[in-house]
């Protein structure tokens, strides 16, 4: 059922998934959803200004002896200045990331905790690639998840794999842009000197920002996904409870598949919210052979020959899946209008409010706007 390019994680992801082992697990009984929004966004910021203070002191440690290198031999011969600034950034590279990434490892691990992970009764744990460690390995060390297909799902059947590309690098070289532009806007206003030190050492609040960027991104991202785990489990027991799946046909049923499978598609990434709800409900429907479950056409169809209650199930499961990665894409918006027809007005300020619930972290509220039935909206 799942196709993946690379079925070995990356050695990167196995030092994640190590070192999460290691970190003590608080044995908690608690539901997430018996707490409050407040209290989990509370809670969670918490985490995330540790993190942040961390690594900021991180930067500002490891990046301080290669400025002081480069201050320190400005009048030397090249071969000696740019030897000791060589050896010093080496070292200082590889110490920072390495505090980095287990600052970042430990921050997504107390949001684990806190989010309680490890109660879940359903969890794809014999899988490298959805397994709840592996994810969030995957999230703290900013690795790109593997290039998989589900029942013959692409997400990428509608983008440039070229265009990803060139944002990767885009992203890449955004901390030494701004290291680059703030150091010739320094040089050419106030000179070589600010406060009778080098304007080199500039680089120091440069790192601790993008630091604190990055670790705040990290822990926002660990939250979305491990809401997604909690939400896809609660959506099937939800459904499972009210007995939901027995009262399609089996053409509904295969709509299920096509509605997350072109949410899938349509948010153009390999996010594991949509893939762990599509596998969810794979199981439900005990679905196992492929079925050109991402085809649009296909899908628009399926919805314009159901019932009109069938019809308001897949339009509520769709508009969930749009939103399961936190964002709406620019060819989600696009289809939007084909998919939800004369209820367009009806269901995109549901499928906008849950995409900003799950961004701003109120897992409450997501799961209130979550609801499966048979009813419109």
């Amino acid at each position: 059922m799942v196709e993946v390019s690379e079925n070995k994680p990356s050695l990167l992801e196995k030092f994640g998934v190590y070192y999460l082992t290691l970190f003590k697990r608080i044995d908690s009984v608690h539901n997430v959803f018996d707490m409050t929004d407040e209290e989990l966004s509370k809670k969670i910021k918490h985490i995330s200004l540790k993190g942040i203070i961390l690594s900021s002191l991180v930067g500002l440690i490891c990046v301080f002896p290669t400025v002081w290198a480069d201050v320190e031999f400005t009048n030397r011969p090249a071969l000696v200045h740019y030897g000791w600034v060589a050896c010093v950034t080496l070292i200082s590279i590889a110490i920072e990331f390495y505090a980095l990434f287990v600052i970042a490892l430990k921050s997504v691990y107390e949001v684990s905790d806190l989010i309680n992970m490890h109660a879940t009764k359903y969890e794809l744990l014999d899988s490298n690639v959805f397994g709840v460690k592996n994810i969030l390995a995957r999230t703290a060390l900013e690795l790109p998840d593997p290039e998989l297909k589900i029942l013959g799902i692409d997400p990428f059947k509608r983008i440039s794999k070229k265009n990803l590309f060139i944002l990767g690098i885009f992203y890449k070289a955004k901390i030494f842009l701004t290291n680059l532009v703030l150091k010739n806007v320094l040089k050419y206003t106030v000179g070589n000197f600010l406060f009778g030190a080098s304007i080199l050492y500039e680089a120091l609040p440069v790192e601790a920002f993008w630091n604190s960027v990055v670790l705040r991104r990290v822990v926002l991202e660990a939250r979305l996904r491990l809401f997604g785990f909690a939400l896809a489990n609660r959506i099937a027991q939800e459904v499972i409870h009210d007995g939901l799946l027995k009262q399609l046909s089996p053409q509904a049923k295969t709509g299920c598949l096509r509605a997350i499978g072109n949410a899938v598609v349509m948010s153009k990434n390999y996010h594991p919210n949509m893939m762990i709800l599509l596998i969810r409900f794979q199981d439900l429907l005990k679905i196992e052979e492929e079925n050109k479950y991402d085809d649009w056409d296909m899908f628009l169809q399926t919805l314009n020959t159901v019932s009109e209650k069938e019809r308001n199930f897949l339009m509520d499961l769709f508009t969930v899946a749009a939103a399961f990665d936190g964002k709406i894409s620019n060819l989600e918006t696009d289809g939007l209008q084909e998919v939800y027809g004369r209820q367009y007005s009806l269901y995109l300020p549901r499928l906008q409010r849950l995409t900003h619930c799950l961004r701003e972290g109120k897992l409450n509220e997501a799961l209130s706007l979550c609801k499966l039935d048979f009813a419109a909206g």
